[in-house]
């Protein structure tokens, strides 16, 4: 049965549900302990910079019936400011390794070492130039009755046309190799694969190779809210709040507020 939703602007009351559906969806769009063995620092490391120093870049999918946040993307205009906010990230991830006593459980040591050696070899570095000429990246996470309704391919569009608008000159953003849904979106986004390296962040839990793709999308010379097609029998309505409000004008309000009348103008 389709969901109806509708996509609006972050507020700081949406924060704890932007964490849980992060952890909900943290590999390959579900929860997975084998590969994320601390779901708080996931959530800390995915989501703490977008909400709390660039929220006006991040998206709410919020359904209607109950009005239940059911997705969201994050973005950020320049990835560089995301990388001088990391060092501000390691007191909290410290303390919570100290207070959970994290180091004695092997699953978290042993995925700690993978992740500090494909550190040190560079694997997690982004190719020459993207910082520079494509500099936006997004992460985006819809939970599973609110898949396959267009709602990404709109959360997009909405971030793209805010790219547009700052005179951003790009944008990228990069999947493992095993994410073939991912792949798929980017490419008929019309995204195109600008560099592909191993990475062996991974390779304690998963057997077959893994790659890192680097995707790559110039927004010179394009139009200022240029619009992918929705797909065939829905509306392009991905920029319109209920009761005919405009997502970029809505106000913030609080969760108590939240009951909006929802026959107007959905997303389905």
């Amino acid at each position: 049965m389709t969901t109806t939703c509708f996509i609006r602007p972050y507020h700081p009351a949406d924060r704890p549900a932007i964490r849980r559906i992060c952890i909900a969806t943290s590999w390959m769009g579900r929860p997975d302990d084998k590969h994320i063995p601390d779901d708080w620092l996931w959530a800390e490391y995915w989501t703490r910079y977008f909400t709390d120093r660039e929220p006006q870049h991040t998206w709410i999918v919020q359904r209607c019936n109950d009005n239940e946040i059911v997705g969201y993307l994050t973005g950020i205009a320049d990835v560089r400011r995301f990388g001088r906010f990391v060092p501000f990230l390691l007191p909290g991830i410290i303390l919570r390794v100290i207070r959970k006593r994290l180091m004695r459980r092997q699953a978290f040591r042993t995925a700690l070492m993978a992740f500090l050696r494909s550190f040190a070899r560079g694997e997690l570095e982004l190719p020459p130039r993207v910082e520079k000429e494509y500099p936006a990246t997004f992460h985006f996470n819809l939970l599973p009755d609110a898949r396959r309704q267009g709602l990404g391919q709109r959360l997009f569009q909405t971030f793209r046309a805010r790219m547009q608008s700052l005179g951003v000159p790009g944008i990228h953003a990069e999947t493992l190799s095993s994410n073939r849904h991912v792949a798929a979106f980017l490419r008929n986004a019309d995204f195109r694969l600008l560099d592909v390296r191993p990475i062996n962040t991974f390779a304690h839990v998963e057997p077959e190779p893994m790659e890192m793709f680097t995707w790559v999308m110039s927004l010179q010379g394009n139009s200022v809210g240029t619009n992918v097609a929705a797909p065939k029998g829905q509306a392009n309505t991905a920029a319109t709040a209920p009761c005919n409000r405009s997502v970029e004008n809505r106000i913030p309000i609080k969760p108590s507020q939240e009951r909006l009348r929802c026959h107007q103008n959905p997303i389905k």
